[in-house]
């Protein structure tokens, strides 16, 4: 029997769209191009999900792997994006009604520590019993052991969780460890008719 609902942020939870963000930091469109290569798809950020690099590591290489007329872009891009990862109001409504249902609400989430500088200004995170960021475990979906260790984290067992994922890779991964999951793609009355 399900009782835990474990969510994603990036596209579950967040709009995680490079472009769109990118596109509110600079309306120059050769800069938001710059700011999608050399920020949102350097290895730096795939490294600080990981947890294997501090933000301040992160930010000196960013910097310095960029031209000096760049650096100000990139830094303000470092510091400022997640003003632009908006939450969706429609899962907030769907955690909310589910809870009061008797469901428990978790996240488990591909994130670096910047998640502890935004979390608190977006409402839907106020819902959720655990918030388990990659980053903080060292551990990387769709690697088993990051399941696993959620698992432990909350005293949960895997057959009465339900993993809400964007990512196929990672919602096989939850799959393997025994949890049920859904590949969302922003449908709130599938993923309803999926937990009934």
């Amino acid at each position: 029997m399900i009782k835990n609902i474990v969510l994603d942020m990036g596209n579950v939870c967040c709009k995680w769209d490079v472009d769109y963000i990118s596109s509110k930091l600079t309306t120059n469109k050769e800069d938001q191009e710059f700011l999608i290569k050399y920020l949102f798809q350097s290895p730096q950020w795939l490294q600080l999900d990981k947890g294997s690099i501090s933000l301040k590591e992160a930010k000196q290489q960013l910097l310095e792997s960029v031209s000096k007329e760049k650096r100000e872009l990139i830094e303000y891009g470092f510091e400022h994006w997640f003003e632009y990862f908006e939450q969706f109001d429609e899962m907030e409504e769907f955690i909310k009604e589910y809870k009061q249902k008797g469901y428990h609400f978790y996240l488990l989430s591909n994130c670096s520590l910047q998640f502890n500088q935004y979390y608190q200004t977006k409402s839907i995170f106020q819902h959720l019993e655990g918030l388990y960021i990659s980053a903080a475990h060292q551990k990387i979906k769709p690697n088993l052991d990051i399941f696993e260790d959620f698992l432990k984290e909350y005293h949960l067992q895997a057959n009465e969780c339900f993993f809400v994922d964007d990512l196929k890779e990672n919602v096989e991964g939850a799959k393997k460890i025994g949890m049920q999951g859904l590949v969302y793609h922003g449908n709130v009355q599938e993923l309803k008719q999926l937990i009934k």
